[in-house]
């Protein structure tokens, strides 16, 4: 389903997803249907750290949410009526852009202290290792990953494709949105049940999204 905020297709910085839930940062009702109705998940209608976009700030996964110190304790109320939440104290706030999550492993920032890499993999019961995606650090916004499968920049080398599979247990395609935009995580959230992609993606690149996330 193809969706905007106010005119804005970059809908993965407004949301961040897992098998069960959404965190939806704007209180957008499209975007929220679309969500609900594509993702088959609970929505949470917060902010993190007081912006709305909660793509960027925090990750999820079935374990549960991590998000810096900026948060928040309203929001962090919010968070704990539905969610276990990781509370991280690092300069590196925005755990959404630097991390690239599903149930089973990942990647983080090459840049993320290895205290926090630690705390997050423990936490969130997962393999966690660094790296980059395309030569891309904020490896959040350069790929999706789901327990199904994987979209990734079309920069991406065979190194770090082997990598994020061998972590995250899926195979991953290359492809864009948003008419050739290669952040594929600014403008896709999905689970293993779904996806919202931004609402200029082409037909062609549906056709990779769908290949790539549910093969």
């Amino acid at each position: 389903m193809k969706v905007a905020v106010n005119g804005n297709p970059l809908i993965g910085l407004y949301a961040k997803v897992s098998e069960e839930y959404a965190v939806v940062g704007v209180n957008h009702e499209p975007l929220i249907d679309a969500i609900q109705e594509k993702l088959d998940v609970d929505v949470i209608v917060t902010k993190i750290a007081g912006s709305e976009l909660v793509g960027a700030m925090m990750a999820l996964n079935s374990r549960g949410a991590v998000v810096s110190d900026q948060v928040l304790s309203s929001e962090l109320r919010e968070l704990e009526k539905s969610l276990d939440v990781l509370v991280i104290e690092t300069p590196m706030t925005c755990f959404g852009n630097n991390l690239l999550i599903n149930d089973r492993g990942g990647i983080a920032n090459p840049e993320m202290e290895s205290s926090v890499v630690e705390k997050v993999a423990d936490f969130m019961d997962i393999e966690l290792v660094k790296g980059t995606v395309g030569g891309i650090k904020t490896v959040g916004m350069a790929a999706v990953v789901t327990n199904r499968g994987g979209l990734a920049n079309p920069n991406i080398n065979e190194w770090e494709a082997k990598k994020l599979q061998e972590v995250a247990g899926v195979e991953v395609l290359t492809g864009t949105v948003n008419f050739g935009t290669d952040m594929v995580g600014s403008g896709l959230v999905a689970n293993s049940k779904g996806y919202v992609v931004g609402k200029d993606t082409t037909g062609f690149e549906l056709g990779i999204v769908e290949e790539a996330l549910f093969p």
